[in-house]
Order: structure tokens, then C-alpha cells, then sequence
């Protein structure tokens, strides 16, 4: 589980470099672990992945605002069927605001919100 770990804030502090703050390890166990990233703008990501024979099983990335507000919650619980993209969606702006998601792994996640910080600190 540590090299997952150690791959995960190397990829973090690689696609997000000067906007990361911190990373708090939240908790950690033989097959899974969750993480607190402090972003520069107060916001937070909330990562949480879980492992079955060392391949990603499920994985949850919550970006939250500087309140705790959600801005965007990606996951792959296999709920809302519905969505071209089952088990991949994403919660927009609130739980209940369920979307369909093509970013499906924590790299695309960190590009969504590289990008956003970028257009904000250029704001």
C-alpha cells in the first residue's frame, strides 16, 4: 500500500506542482487509504482509494471549496446505472447533482482541477 501511497502525492505535487499546500494522510491500511490535499486557494481534495490485489477497486475524489462546499465529487460506486458512464459519475455543485464522467483516475481528476486553478490565479 505504500508505493500506491508514495505514487499518489508524487502524481499530485507532479500535475498540481506550486498549487499544492499539503498532504495530510487521513488514514491508512493494508488495502486502502484516503488523503487531504490543501490546495493554494483554501480548497481541499478529498482522495479515498481502495485496493484488491494491488489493483484500484474503487476511489472516491472530492474537491470541496475553502467552506466545504462541494465543487465537484467523482466516484465509481456502482449506483445511478443510468449514466453512459456506470459505475464512473461525478456530483456537481451538490450530492444530488449526479453527471456522467470521463474522468475515471485520479491523473484526469488533477487535470480538471489544475485547470481550474489556472484560469482562477490568472483571473
Amino acid at each position: 500500500m505504500l508505493s500506491h501511497l508514495q505514487a499518489r502525492v508524487s502524481l499530485t505535487f507532479n500535475k498540481l506542482g506550486h498549487f499544492v499546500v499539503s498532504v495530510t494522510p487521513l488514514d491508512v491500511n493494508f488495502n486502502s487509504f484516503k488523503l487531504k490535499i490543501t490546495l493554494i486557494d483554501g480548497s481541499t481534495l478529498r482522495l479515498n482509494e481502495h485496493y484488491r490485489s494491488n489493483n484500484l477497486e474503487k476511489y472516491a475524489y472530492y474537491w470541496l471549496n475553502a467552506d466545504n462546499d462541494l465543487i465537484i465529487g467523482w466516484d465509481n460506486a456502482p449506483h445511478h446505472s443510468n449514466l453512459s458512464t456506470h459505475p464512473h459519475h461525478k456530483h456537481v455543485a451538490t450530492q444530488t447533482n449526479i453527471q456522467p464522467s470521463t474522468e475515471t483516475n485520479l491523473e484526469a481528476v488533477l487535470d480538471v482541477i489544475r485547470e481550474n486553478l489556472s484560469a482562477t490565479s490568472q483571473s
